[in-house]
């Protein structure tokens, strides 16, 4: 190969022995280089989420990056090179400490999804993955392989570099190489660092024109009218709790008691049997649920009206209120959609337990200046986010694994996950206690319509096969796609809507949630879809996708 880098007729001949002597004296810099890019392709057979020919396809395409950069230092000289290499490093750092830490102590290589949820993720819910998530020795780890580069750099030698024009073939080839490297959409995403970037840089383009488009929506001319009207206030509460799996709740047969409040409601809750979300993150599950985009139709985001433009034009009182941050510094890619509610209730800052937003529902619920109006109130809790022994109050410490018996053995749970177990229960039954109290000052409104509809964002894996707690789209499972769902309708409700269906054993996703959604409300606009609607005679159950895998795909994994 390298006899073809020469140009016998025009150009001095470099001699294999002239480039090999040039490399040797480059050691450090090959070895920063090396050290840089194929570590973590090196890796990355480790990662559980990748198969064969992708492992194959990362390496192959970084040992050609790798092998182009050295060929082309050749030509930089000492005081440039250094610079570049601390360029790099300084570019690399952030990709590079997130990607190994994954790859070390989840075994997966994140994927689009994960990487954008990433940039919306606040700061406190870092802080918490940083102490609970992460282990003393996995943070040395990335601390260490930041550490050494640095030095490597400090420590690089002089030499004299070729020049371009005695040269241009052996420059040319590799400047070649780079460029159909970066130009390929999937050579390109096989560079964890260019890759990384890109996602960030598309996720800022698309939240802008997001931003743009939506707020100049309301300009747009939109009918949206209420079918059945009476004089009797309608009073519609969505809460969305987090990282709740049926699996740990008493109500779907889980033997701890975790629903001893809503048991008791059981014969006035339609529990829904099968329900799953369209991603394992909030923020693109969120995305999907106010709005009418959907696997096929990405593009409606923008295009369609979403929950609170529907509610403000049909004449509703709208309110958001949120035990989760949102807004300010730290706006998420679905904040744009926050904004159009013509109330808005940042509890998070109060740094309390779920029960926050009680107070502030009973205000609501209790104002007599809009008691008259039709109301429809979206709350977002913390429920059972990780770290979960942060997530209830003392009092709801209730379950012991060491006493009750009740955490099967097995080789992937040890002492720890064992506790871990009995944290998230207590969360599980504390959000029992906040839902229950919800029904509570509903059911205070007696004559009133009063629909509540409850679900998670998505589900948890609690060492249920592996040495693994949590959610990650690399490592889906049906744990954290089996959510729960449940609706609880007033008696008055139930007697002016005899036209909605309550169907607990359909197989349902919450993709289709605001049509679903706007049948409750009695909403009938252009884009209204019936068939959609798992409150409608008319639904017809479709694909269920958890992002690009099917629903029945996840589970043929396991």
């Amino acid at each position: 190969m390298l006899l073809l880098l020469q140009n016998p007729q025009t150009m001095k001949k470099v001699l294999p022995e002239e480039i090999l002597n040039i490399l040797n004296k480059k050691k450090l810099q090959l070895i920063f280089l090396f050290y840089i890019l194929l570590i973590l392709p090196i890796l990355c057979p480790i990662a559980q989420n990748l198969d064969f020919w992708h492992v194959v396809l990362i390496i192959v395409v970084n040992g050609i990056l790798f092998i182009s950069l050295a060929l082309l230092s050749l030509f930089c000289s000492s005081k440039a090179e250094k610079i570049i290499s601390t360029v790099i490093l300084i570019v690399s750092i952030i990709p590079s400490a997130i990607f190994l830490s994954y790859l070390l102590f989840a075994r997966v290589m994140l994927e689009t999804y994960s990487i954008t949820s990433l940039f919306e993720t606040n700061p406190d819910e870092s802080k918490e993955f940083l102490t609970d998530y992460l282990s003393i020795w996995v943070i040395i780890a990335v601390l260490i392989y930041v550490a050494i580069p640095a030095v490597m750099i400090w420590k690089m030698k002089a030499f004299k570099p070729l020049k371009i024009k005695g040269h241009k073939v052996l420059f040319s080839v590799p400047f070649i190489l780079l460029i159909l490297i970066f130009a390929g959409q999937k050579l390109s995403q096989s560079v964890y660092i260019f890759s990384f970037y890109k996602t960030f840089c598309t996720y800022k383009l698309r939240l802008g024109y997001e931003e743009k488009t939506i707020s100049s929506r309301h300009t747009i001319s939109y009918p949206v009218e209420i079918a059945n009207t009476d004089s009797i206030p309608q009073t519609i509460v969505v809460v969305i709790g987090e990282s709740l799996t049926r699996n740990h709740m008493s109500l779907y047969g889980y033997p701890r008691q975790t629903n001893p409040l809503l048991s008791k409601r059981k014969d006035k809750l339609y529990v829904y049997e099968d329900v799953t979300p369209p991603q394992v993150h909030t923020i693109p599950v969120v995305r999907t649920l106010f709005t009418m985009m959907d696997e096929e139709n990405p593009d409606y985001f923008t295009e369609k009206p979403s929950v609170f433009e529907l509610f403000n034009r049909a004449g509703y009182d709208t309110y958001f209120m949120s035990n989760q941050p949102f807004g300010g510094k730290f706006r998420t890619s679905y904040d744009v959609l926050l904004d159009i509610a013509k109330n808005r209730y940042q509890l998070s800052q109060k740094k309390q337990h779920d029960e926050v937003i009680l107070p502030t529902l009973k205000e609501i619920l209790e104002n007599k200046d809009n008691s008259s109006k039709n109301k429809l109130i979206i709350i977002q809790l913390l429920g059972s986010h990780m770290a979960y022994k942060k997530r209830y109050p003392e009092n709801f410490k209730l379950f012991d694994h060491t006493k009750d018996g009740l955490v099967a053995n097995a080789e992937y749970r040890d002492q720890e996950a064992k506790n871990m177990i009995d944290e998230y229960d207590n969360s599980v039954a504390y959000n029992d206690f906040v839902i229950n109290s919800i029904i509570d000052n509903l059911e205070q409104k007696g004559g009133e319509k009063s629909v509540l509809i409850y679900f998670s964002d998505h589900g948890e894996e609690l060492y249920d096969k592996r040495k693994f707690a949590g959610h990650a789209y690399e490592k889906v499972s049906r744990y954290m796609c089996q959510i729960p769902f449940m609706v609880w309708v007033s008696d008055k409700y139930k007697e002016t809507n005899p036209e909605i269906v309550f169907n607990t054993k359909l197989p349902y996703s919450t993709t289709g949630f605001i049509y679903g959604l706007s049948d409750v409300a009695g909403l009938r606009y252009m884009d209204y879809d019936a068939e959609k609607s798992m409150f409608s005679p008319q639904f017809k159950p479709e694909t269920r996708y958890i992002g690009k895998l099917t629903y029945e795909e996840v589970l043929e994994r396991e």
